[in-house]
């Protein structure tokens, strides 16, 4: 099976966040402490998810530019096809992926302020911090790194635009029902290297120019991916418990 990583490896441990996380949750079931293992084990299994989605759509779209290609589609002209329903279904699992792993660090960080355990969400972790008596531990290191990534409703940031799009993904608009994203069309672009064919997912009726619909799916999900990466390694520098491989002695080893 492919493995997909977000991005480089942090220098610190040469892990990625999933693994990272994966770590935390050994060290913290050898410590006994039940809670948090399972909780960074959450995290883990939520980003390797999310990592295997990115990819099955990443390949979805690759088979749809071979096949366009094969097939001799003229460029800029709009189609669809069966197969677009898994892209979309494998969208949908991707929003819901990265949504899952960032209410299960939320979690984790809910434990470190002392919230109480039904605090096991982004959303509800925010509703506890709001209020007067519990607004000091804004200040807490993965607290903040949360806070500070989703923004304002005013000045939204790159989690609350994620959070957006799992919403409608999942309960506004399913992208098959969605007309703003009801085709492909082969686009062929200039670059340094010479004229580079690609495909793109938008609205084939649209009146608005090819070149300022909005920005396809697939890149802005891929950069919240990315995103979500970065804040969980930077979070797991917090946690309770190291982000290292467990080292077994020769006689833990022969236990």
């Amino acid at each position: 099976m492919d493995v997909w990583e977000f991005g480089a490896r942090d220098p610190q441990n040469r892990l990625g966040a999933a693994d990272s996380w994966a770590t935390i949750g050994h060290q913290a079931a050898k410590a006994g402490d039940t809670g948090y293992a399972e909780a960074a084990s959450y995290v883990s299994a939520s980003l390797r998810a999310a990592g295997l989605r990115l990819r099955d759509v990443s390949n979805g779209y690759h088979e749809q530019l071979n096949w366009a290609l094969a097939e001799k589609r003229a460029p800029d002209t709009w189609f669809s096809n069966a197969a677009l329903q898994n892209i979309y279904a494998n969208f949908h699992s991707l929003a819901s992926e990265l949504s899952s792993a960032r209410d299960h660090v939320a979690m984790i960080a809910a434990m470190h302020v002392g919230a109480p355990n039904r605090v096991e969400s982004l959303s509800r972790l925010v509703e506890w911090i709001e209020k007067p008596v519990n607004q000091s531990h804004a200040q807490n290191p993965m607290v903040h790194a949360l806070l500070d990534a989703l923004g304002s409703k005013t000045a939204p940031g790159w989690l609350r635009r994620m959070g957006d799009l799992r919403n409608e993904m999942l309960h506004r608009i399913p992208m098959s029902a969605n007309r703003s994203v009801a085709g492909l069309v082969l686009e062929q672009v200039q670059t340094s290297l010479g004229t580079v064919s690609k495909i793109r997912l938008g609205e084939p009726l649209s009146k608005t120019p090819l070149s300022e619909q909005p920005q396809d799916p697939l890149i802005e999900l891929s950069q919240l991916s990315s995103s979500l990466e970065v804040l969980c390694r930077a979070i797991w520098k917090h946690a309770k418990y190291p982000a290292e491989p467990l080292h077994f002695g020769s006689n833990e080893a022969a236990t």
